[in-house]
């Protein structure tokens, strides 16, 4: 029994120490899109803050597929954005219903453009 402890708590350990963490990229990424979508819709915290996860998620996910499966042609990136895309968009819907999420979804496409001319 204390060598099922041991070896449990090491497991654990393991796993807490290599756990992924997001990026300063992915979180300044995440809070670039929902900072723009609240200040277009005035959205208070709570509803930033739902933004902010699901923008947050979105980046992670199609960076850690992309690099999962190693892709390097820009369409089969795209094709991965798209699906992140379409992913965020579902979860918006289900909490600001259809119409207010392919809004949140166009305007972080707009903020995209916007920080790629600076």
């Amino acid at each position: 029994m204390k060598n099922l402890l041991i070896f449990l708590f090491t497991v654990v350990l393991y796993f807490s120490n290599y756990a992924q963490d997001y990026t300063k990229f992915q979180i300044k990424r995440a809070t670039m899109f929902s900072t723009y979508i609240a200040e277009k819709m005035d959205l208070n915290e709570t509803e930033q803050q739902f933004v902010y996860d699901v923008m947050l998620a979105r980046v992670y996910n199609s960076n850690a597929t992309i690099k999962a499966q190693n892709l390097t042609a820009q369409a089969d990136k795209q094709a991965v954005y798209k699906s992140g895309s379409k992913n965020a968009q579902e979860k918006l819907a289900a909490e600001f219903g259809a119409k207010k999420a392919r809004k949140m979804m166009i305007l972080s496409n707009e903020a995209r453009k916007n920080a790629e001319k600076k």
